[in-house]
């Protein structure tokens, strides 16, 4: 009775197995996975099919892999998009009007900000009027300085007499002892148009190092990020004034972008690298940044999220937080981010598609409709498509060479020619040792 129970199990797993299959087109035999695209009622062209991200663990490290193709096994062209954060950065001329020390209270840096008049209250202002205006909302402090971190205070004004204060403590920072650039950027809530900016460097002991000051306008939007699957886990750190923390992502082909940090700690200010890895032993430089949260009256500010350049091919993550003399962080947690990924494409009437990935041998498409197809973020005009479950090519065929399929092979063949070479030297050895026959 246990035995027929056991063959029944075997049996409803093979069949489960088999339903999890399907044979492809012979040109699309060597992509090992597939998901068939899902429609509703209704839908029209074009579509946008937003890629799970578990996907991407089967796909190469750059996605050159992803094919869609129709139920002809005719190759379909796509855009891919990277749903990332779109941004807009402006400098404003600006020349830097007064540096002086007040011993004791701070280093005081004012700006003029453009050359245009203000704005006449008394009058109406057209749109074109407002959009010349110098808005701005950001500036970034050029200094030689290597190793410091300060408290800055922000204000404006009009005529360079009455100011208003609109930041009143923001950090700037550089910690090049610890080859990390810090942060020496602030940015306040709302734009200004006034034309004079004033920033007030909190170093009591001496003036602080300015060559200039740039300003800016900048205004971005966030989509929204996915949670890559990492658990990080405390390691022994070099320095005492270093906490360490590493992790494995399972697949080298995840691509992450953003390290959020959660911490019971209120207040802190922490400088933090982070680095990938293959193997644990040689790591590469992926980014820094720092992390803080202080009070600010009624209020408690922070940045918690560091941004870097996206990173791929290395499974392990390691992020390196500067302590200095303070204790570590309480309770801290690590989360790390990636881009949403959308591939979007034409559909013809009555066709069914196929979304095929899962060969490293293959390269990168390029399709004209890259070119000229709408691309970014997915517009509501556009229907979002899902993916069936993950299928396995039943008729796979491995598109790598026969030696890299069968390494073993390979070092078989090697033993052997290194065995026969040992003979052939043995051989000689021995004829080379014969006494020569005397006449």
């Amino acid at each position: 009775m246990i035995r027929r129970g056991f063959a029944s199990t075997l049996a409803v797993l093979a069949f489960a197995v088999f339903c999890a299959a399907t044979d492809l087109p012979n040109q699309w035999r060597a992509w090992h996975y597939s998901r068939a695209v899902t429609f509703s009622a209704g839908q029209r062209s074009p579509f946008t099919l937003k890629l799970p991200f578990d996907l991407l663990a089967r796909s190469d490290a750059h996605s050159s892999d992803i094919r869609v193709i129709d139920d002809h096994g005719q190759e379909v062209p796509y855009a891919l998009n990277l749903l990332h954060a779109i941004s807009e950065t402006r400098v404003l001329p600006s020349r830097l009007l007064e540096r002086s020390f007040v011993a004791g209270q701070f280093t005081q840096i004012i700006v003029g900000v453009n050359d245009k008049p203000a704005l006449d209250k008394s009058h109406g202002v057209t749109p074109g009027q407002l959009q010349a205006e110098p808005w701005f909302n950001t500036y970034r402090v050029i200094t030689p300085e290597s190793d410091f971190m300060f408290w800055v205070e922000t204000s404006v004004s009009d005529d360079a007499h009455q100011w208003r204060v609109v930041d009143a403590r923001s950090p700037i920072s550089r910690f090049r002892k610890h080859a990390l650039e810090g942060n020496q950027a602030i940015q306040f809530e709302g734009y200004s148009n006034q034309r004079f900016l004033r920033l007030r460097v909190f170093d009591l002991d001496r003036q602080f190092a300015v060559d200039s000051v740039q300003v800016l306008s900048r205004q971005s939007t966030e989509p929204p990020r996915i949670i890559v699957p990492a658990t990080f886990s405390p390691k022994p750190a070099p320095e005492l004034a270093e906490s360490r923390l590493c992790t494995d992502l399972t697949s080298r082909n995840f691509p992450v972008s953003e390290l959020d940090f959660s911490t019971n700690q209120p207040e802190f200010y922490r400088a933090v690298r982070i680095s990938g890895s293959v193997d644990g032993q040689e790591w590469s430089y992926w980014g820094s940044g720092v992390v803080y949260r202080y009070a600010q009256g009624k209020q408690t500010r922070e940045l918690l999220r560091i941004d870097f350049p996206e990173a791929k091919g290395n499974k392990l993550v390691r992020v390196e937080v500067i302590n200095g003399n303070d204790e570590p962080l309480a309770n801290l947690h690590l989360a790390l981010k990636a881009i949403p990924r959308a591939l979007s494409f034409r559909e013809v009437a009555g066709q069914q598609y196929r979304l095929i990935y899962g060969n490293e041998k293959a390269s990168r498409p390029q399709y004209d409709l890259g070119h000229y197809f709408e691309s970014g973020p997915p517009k509501p005009v556009y229907r979002i498509l899902t993916l069936g479950p993950e299928e396995e090519t039943a008729n796979y065929r491995d598109p790598r060479p026969f030696t890299e399929r069968h390494p073993e092979l390979l070092w078989s063949a090697l033993g052997a020619a290194i065995l026969l070479i040992g003979l052939t030297a043995i051989k000689a050895l021995r004829s080379t040792g014969k006494p020569t026959p005397q006449t």
